[in-house]
């Protein structure tokens, strides 16, 4: 190889290192501390940031916890992304409790012009104010804060009915109501 050749191939790796952006981020390290118990996130009606015409305040801790999570759910990448996997196409609900910020995300299937969400698309994580995660827990992964959480319901029930456990604090208002009736369909006639 002649040094000419050797010099414009370095030159050019250097330029195109230059160019190069940072990869994103890791996810925030963590310890997961299974006494964090989540509240009832759909217990009481939201109040909607998004009504016109109305002021919110918005303290940067929250700012900060809201942020820390979406980017450990839905990290930023230097390619597109589908839209049920976006920022700005999910729902959230955050719930404090003195130094620790409750925030439960959901994918809002409306914002991709879909009706369904996907399947296991949410997350609920426990922050602390200076912005550690302290708990975690991505839908359709076992909560280790329930050993007894391996698909089997602690309740025994009627067939057909889903336990009261099963239930969690009330359904999920972005589920249709038909999938969340544990699956059974109306009783059948009697010959």
């Amino acid at each position: 190889m002649s040094v000419r050749r050797t010099h414009s191939i370095l030159a050019s790796a250097l330029v195109l290192a230059g160019c190069m952006r940072a990869a994103a981020p890791s996810p925030v390290s963590y310890e997961e501390d299974p006494s964090i118990t989540f509240p009832p996130f759909f217990a009481q009606p939201a109040v909607s940031l998004g009504t016109e015409g109305t002021v919110y305040e918005l303290d940067g801790d929250t700012l900060r916890a809201l942020t820390v999570a979406a980017r450990d759910l839905l990290p930023p990448r230097d390619t597109p992304v589908s839209c049920g996997s976006r920022w700005e196409s999910q729902q959230y609900r955050v719930v404090r409790q003195g130094d620790v910020i409750f925030i439960r995300i959901d994918e809002d299937p409306k914002a991709c012009g879909r009706t369904h969400p996907a399947l296991d698309s949410g997350a609920s994580y426990a922050i602390h104010r200076d912005g550690r995660i302290l708990r975690r827990l991505i839908d359709g992964q076992p909560d280790v804060a329930k050993p007894e959480d391996a698909g089997v319901p602690s309740t025994p029930g009627e067939p057909g009915s889903a336990s009261p456990d099963a239930m969690g604090d009330g359904p999920s208002p972005f589920l249709p109501r038909s999938w969340q009736d544990a699956g059974s369909p109306a009783p059948a006639p009697r010959p």
